[in-house]
């Protein structure tokens, strides 16, 4: 019998030993609503999906093509970063649960982030299901058309028509290094370090030197630098962000960049890798040295699937353990969903949400296995559309109910945590 709870509670039992604290926080955000709930439980969704718990539709998982996904795509996992061409860029950012898979699973677990994330802006159920059903329309038109002309991307130098976000890219492009590390940093006896918050936290000392050897091991994959103290470490500390990969070690590693004397430093975070919840149901990447590999798995097809890659985008390994790198960077920003002014600009950031999609999977099609038909899944694009808002609709309800049962016994889940 499916045990929403329960579920939680095992797939997050080891933070709940390790960290008490950090779980606490995870359960205070996810508590927050359903769509909060949603981000952290991917897990329960790729359970529910391969279970087809409550009547879900059935995705076409069992056969025919695999390509990269996303995974766990939803609306807060995009936005915009520096690409080694220096210009600023919009696009999916968050790649940790990446498998391979049909491309239906990405599609439905966007539909259910869009519905959900409109209901908690207080959208009406009308304009959020319109809301929904206008970003599938959009991602089964522009597909084909990005197979065949190839996928544009979106940044400061080729704007979208969103104007929330050409917006967020403009504002994103003209904020400076030195602001960001000024404000986020501080400077005692001549030592810049990074400023402790509830996102910045110590470590203790054997994660502090894992730290300092990832940072030595990613460096022997990089370029060398013009600046002889580049690479030099400055200040390390735990961080948390966001929802769904709390519980992954990460770390904030302060180096000198291009002098840190004028706050022109560099911000490199490692966070751990895990195979994604959806393989390991599946009975894939469970082998011991999976974890080992794993962030060259993530990093490769977020390079293949982004329009444009960060210049520190990469990973190191220590041991039997893998991390993904990327730079915590003044130019990161993302689009408030409950500061768009209204409806209309909602279903403007969807819809581009959705193309945006479309376009990673456009250039995931060459790196498919099996008898390979990309379009498959939208021969007939008004019942693919149907079938998917079905899903999202009904899959949504599931979540609100699960939200509910997991706000009611936010107290209980704190207390089992120590």
């Amino acid at each position: 019998m499916r045990d929403a709870l329960g579920e939680f509670q095992e797939f997050n039992r080891p933070l709940a030993q390790r960290n008490p604290e950090l779980f606490r926080v995870k359960v205070a955000r996810m508590a927050a609503d359903p769509f909060a709930f949603f981000r952290g439980t991917f897990h329960l969704f790729a359970r529910d999906v391969l279970d087809k718990i409550h009547g879900a539709i059935p995705l076409l998982g069992e056969a025919g093509v695999e390509m990269d996904l996303i995974g766990d795509i939803h609306c807060e996992n995009y936005g915009t970063y520096q690409a080694t061409d220096s210009a600023v860029y919009y696009d999916i950012n968050d790649f940790d649960e990446t498998i391979q898979g049909n491309p239906d699973f990405d599609v439905c677990r966007l539909a259910v982030s869009i519905f959900l994330a409109s209901r908690v802006r207080g959208d009406p159920l009308a304009d959020a299901m319109r809301i929904t059903l206008s970003a599938l329309g959009i991602y089964t038109e522009l597909l084909p058309r990005f197979l065949k002309k190839g996928a544009p991307v979106v940044s400061e130098y080729a704007e979208c028509g969103c104007s929330a976000i050409d917006d967020l890219v403009r504002a994103a492009a003209g904020f400076k290094r030195t602001e960001f590390i000024g404000k986020l940093t501080s400077v005692n006896n001549g030592q810049r370090r990074i400023a402790r918050s509830r996102n910045y936290f110590n470590l203790p000392d054997d994660q502090r030197e894992q730290a300092v050897r990832l940072l030595e091991d990613f460096k022997s994959r990089m370029p060398t630098p013009n600046f002889p103290d580049f690479y030099k470490v400055e200040d390390v500390c735990g961080r948390v962000a966001g929802i769904g990969s709390m519980g992954r070690r990460r770390y904030a590693v302060l180096i000198g960049g291009k002098g840190g004397k004028d706050a022109r430093n560099v911000i490199i975070e490692f966070k751990e890798a895990r195979p994604s919840a959806y393989d390991l149901y599946r009975q894939r990447n469970h082998e011991p040295e999976a974890p080992a590999r794993r962030a060259e798995e993530v990093i490769t097809r977020q390079r293949q699937m982004q329009g444009a890659s960060s210049p520190y985008l990469g990973y190191a390994v220590d041991g039997g353990q893998s991390f993904q790198v990327r730079e915590i960077g003044p130019h990161d920003f993302r689009v408030n969903l409950a500061g768009l002014k209204n409806i209309r600009m909602m279903e403007k950031v969807a819809g581009m949400q959705a193309n945006l999609l479309a376009r990673a999977h456009a250039r995931s099609v060459a790196h498919a296995v099996g008898l390979v038909n990309p379009l498959a899944h939208i021969r007939d694009p008004e019942a693919f559309c149907q079938r998917v808002l079905t899903f999202a609709l009904t899959y949504a309800d599931v979540v609100k109910q699960d939200w509910t049962k997991f706000a009611g016994h936010r107290g209980d889940l704190e207390k089992w945590s120590g």
